[in-house]
């Protein structure tokens, strides 16, 4: 496995806030407050998990969550980007193949989703289609994928309530929304049974 230790992961991190905030489209102090809780925060919960698993790796747990979000490094929006492409990138670049993947990977839930469904379908989107159609989901891809739902601008919450926050800021129907939520409720079933508990219980998470 190829990723950075702890000190290097939160030296990048720290890297990816001031590019962003040097760029023609910085964060604005509120995003850069809840973009940091966020990644933090799914750090923090992926570690728990780990933890409480008898053959996932907290340290690189923790790595992945700090890291899923690196390509907010660019404003999609301002860009037209996307930001698990960017991030793989960047990691490509540093060598971190294994937190490279997890940028593409946290962001679908579906190997073979349906490009015309996404919302904005650019050379990005593309990439990572293809990307995912060379790859098998693995343990470590299901946790980012939990761990990124269960919190939402740096506050810990339960699936519903992130899937309804998401719908509210882009363009995700109903259906697709509900679709979207039973897929990451099988990933928490998953690891309530693999660590013999109620995730939930375990991040505090009321219910």
């Amino acid at each position: 496995m190829s990723y950075p230790n702890i000190k290097e992961a939160e030296e990048f991190f720290e890297y990816v806030i001031k590019e962003r905030n040097s760029s023609p489209c910085p964060f604005l102090p509120e995003w850069e407050k809840t973009y940091r809780e966020h990644c933090n925060k799914v750090a923090q919960n992926a570690k728990i998990i780990a933890l409480h698993t008898k053959d996932m790796n907290p340290e690189l747990c923790y790595v992945m969550g700090l890291l899923h979000d690196c390509g907010r490094i660019k404003d999609e929006k301002a860009e037209q980007c996307h930001h698990g492409w960017v991030g793989y990138q960047l990691m490509t670049a540093k060598g971190w193949d294994e937190i490279a993947r997890i940028c593409i990977t946290h962001n679908f839930y579906e190997k073979d989703f349906d490009i015309k469904t996404y919302p904005i379908i650019n050379d990005d989107v593309i990439f990572c289609q293809k990307f995912l159609s060379q790859i098998d989901f693995n343990e470590y891809d299901y946790l980012m994928q939990l761990t990124d739902v269960l919190n939402d601008m740096g506050k810990d919450c339960t699936i519903e309530y992130r899937f309804t926050s998401l719908a509210n800021r882009y363009p995700i129907n109903k259906e697709q929304m509900m679709h979207f939520a039973n897929i990451i409720k099988s990933r928490l079933s998953y690891f309530n049974k693999k660590c013999n508990r109620d995730v939930y219980e375990l991040l505090g998470i009321r219910k």
